[in-house]
Order: C-alpha cells, then structure tokens, then sequence
C-alpha cells in the first residue's frame, strides 16, 4: 500500500490524539494529505486539531516511520491501518479507533471469535490471583481469547492461566509493540507473542508516556465482546477499561468481594451498578448462550498445534447418520463437533474424540454451537444438542 509509510509516519508523531489522526485522514483524504499539508490548512480541515496537534503535525521527518517498517518487516511485525480490510471491524466501530494497528504473532479473527477482557489490579490480593487464573482458564477451556494488559497482578495471572490451558490469548500494550513492560513479564511477553499476538498502536523504538497505559485500555475492551473485572479498588485502572466498555456497547463482569475488601470495593460497586456478577469463566460463558447476533459472522475455529492423544483402540462414533441433520452453512469444524453430540449429556473429552479435531478446535467450536444456540450446557460441564 502506497500510504502506509504515511500512516506510519501518521503513528510516530507523539501528542496527537488518536481520533484526531483518524479524522484529519478522513477529512483530508487521507495520511498523505496530511504529509504535506501545512499548519493552517491542518487547522482548517474541520477535524477537531487542536492547535498544539498541529504543531506536532508539522514535523515531516520520515526517518522514523522508516526505521519503523524496516524493524517491523525484519521481525514479522504486521502493519494494519484502519483502511485495511483485515482491520478488526468491531474496533474500528469504537469511538476513537487507534489509526494503525502493530501486530506481532498471530491475531484470530476479532470479528469472528469470542474474545472477553480479563483485567483487574496491578496491586492483587491472592483472591484476586486465584480468581484471575480460573476465569482466564475456564474461559480459554471454552474456547475464548482471553485479551488483557499484560500488567502485573490480575491481568498476567488471567493470560497465564489461559495460556496453561492450552488457549490463545491476545495482549495489549501500553508501549511501543517492541518493548517489554513490566520487564518480569518478559516470559509472558514471549509467550503470549508465540501463542496468540501482542497488539499496540505505537510503533517500534517509540517513547511511551504515561497516558499511554490509559489509553490502551479502550483497546482491549474495543477486542472484546465482554470485559470481566475480577478485582478492582475504587481508582483503578480496571475500572477505566469497564468505562470504555460500556461506552463502546460491551458486555461489563464483575467478580464480587468481601463488604469490607477495599480491592474489591470497584468490583462491588460495579455490581450495585448492573454489571453482571460471575464467579467464574463458566458463567461468562453461558451469559453468550443463544446470542448469536452478537457475533458479525460465524467462527473460524482456533487451531493449535497441539492434538489430543489418539490410541489405537478408541472405538470413534460412526457420524454418518447425524450429518444429515447438521447445517452445511457451519463451518467444518462445527459442523464435526454438532454431529459428534450423538447423546444427551455428553463429556467435552467425549465430544473431541468423536469429532476428531485437535481439542482447542474443538472446544472453540463447542463454544460458538453454544452461543449459536445449537448446543446446551449442562451440570459437570455435559453438553446436549438441542438442533
């Protein structure tokens, strides 16, 4: 594409709001436009500039935005500006899109899988760790993306935990796509890139700030269909990403606490405000049962490397007969999943084995037969198709 080096040029310029980049781009006809337009005519371009931005605006340098491709081309670093057609839609429908997204690893298609937030206190409680770890587990188990910060405390517990589960998870950063932060998460870091992929808006070998780490929280609740809050005291951080969430038109969750917990005096009060209170990623879940429009189209399952044993003497279900009665409008993996549901009350292990998919696969499109309304949910986790 012929504009991205200006989208990223766009991106390097510090201390311009991000809706003023996307505006000024709409306005002008785009980052090149704004290359090579002058002060006066940033001003007038009926964007919303403030005088300040376009100050900024008027360093034309574009030695950075090279230095920024040639570390992102060299380190397989996507490029997504929000023309892209593989720019998530539900984040560009946000009301202040991130111009340019910087994508290291592999990014499951937003639109068309179930991602839910995890976040909470940097400063955790060990309830608040052992509350972040199931839920991210139980959510990842599902077949969810388990998005967060990466930060210390309940957003790191949240993504490791999913991870352990064999899930795919996405982090968001509040630095520059190349930079670890906090530095103890360089493990996570590196996990979280192999497994899934690191998201920021801010370009390779570019100074953070500190309204940075704010800001990117509208992002994760922009990924997200639901934002799960599972500790939270009165000012935090957490409760910026809830804010952004329902701004945006997401789900808000919330773990309760103890009256007297103030780490946990956000989450109460969240809950006393109408967020739905789970304690569990189960619940989270089941909230997504038989609500299908939610989604913009149907899933394209998650497929890790990892399979399931297979010995020799596993007797697989003959499926022949049930995929007569199974939608050819499902992708092929739901499709094997609704045809393997044979019985009543049939165990996820049950149902991987007998629709022959790697388990991730499998559980990803049980998850989304469920939000269909093809599958139910029972007790001990036994799941019965119901069309």
């Amino acid at each position: 594409m012929a504009s991205l080096k200006y989208w990223v040029w766009l991106s390097c310029i510090s201390g311009v709001r991000p809706i003023a980049r996307v505006r000024l781009a709409e306005a002008m006809g785009g980052p090149e436009a704004v290359f090579f337009a002058g002060r006066e005519e940033l001003m007038g371009a009926d964007a919303g500039l403030r005088p300040h931005e376009a100050d900024r605006l008027m360093d034309k340098s574009m030695e950075p935005a090279a230095r920024a491709l040639s570390w992102c081309e060299e380190n397989g670093v996507s490029v997504l500006t929000i023309q892209d057609a593989l720019y998530p839609e539900r984040l560009r429908q946000i009301p202040d899109p991130p111009a340019v997204l910087y994508v290291w690893g592999h990014l499951p298609a937003v639109d068309e899988s179930l991602y839910v937030a995890v976040v909470g206190t940097r400063h955790a409680t060990p309830y608040g760790l052992k509350m972040s770890g199931a839920i991210g587990r139980d959510i990842a188990a599902g077949g969810g993306i388990v998005v967060s910060g990466l930060a210390a405390g309940c957003d790191g517990a949240a993504m490791e935990a999913a991870l352990r589960a064999g899930g795919v998870t996405v982090g968001v950063l509040g630095t520059a796509i190349d930079q670890v932060y906090p530095r103890e998460n360089r493990r996570l870091f590196e996990a979280v890139r192999s497994r899934g992929a690191l998201v920021s808006e801010y370009p390779p070998k570019t100074r953070t700030f500190a309204g940075d780490f704010v800001a990117r929280n509208r992002i994760i609740s922009g990924l997200s269909l639901g934002v799960v809050v599972v500790e939270a005291p009165r000012k935090s951080g957490a409760l910026i990403t809830a804010d952004h969430a329902l701004d945006q038109g997401r789900d808000v969750f919330a773990v309760p606490g103890a009256a007297d917990a103030r780490a946990s005096a956000g989450c109460n009060g969240l809950i006393a405000q109408g967020a739905v209170p789970v304690t569990s990623g189960a619940d989270v879940l089941r909230s997504y049962e038989g609500r299908s429009d939610l989604l913009r189209r149907e899933s394209t399952p998650i497929h890790i490397k990892k399979e399931i044993d297979k010995p020799k003497d596993i007797v697989y279900i003959d499926l022949t007969d049930r995929w007569e009665d199974v939608p050819e409008s499902l992708p092929e993996d739901q499709r094997k999943v609704l045809a393997a549901l044979t019985g009543p009350d049939m165990l996820a292990d049950e149902i991987i084995r007998a629709a022959d998919l790697p388990a991730p696969a499998a559980l990803a499109a049980l998850t989304m037969l469920q939000i269909g309304g093809y599958v139910a949910q029972g007790a001990g986790k036994r799941y019965t198709r119901k069309k």
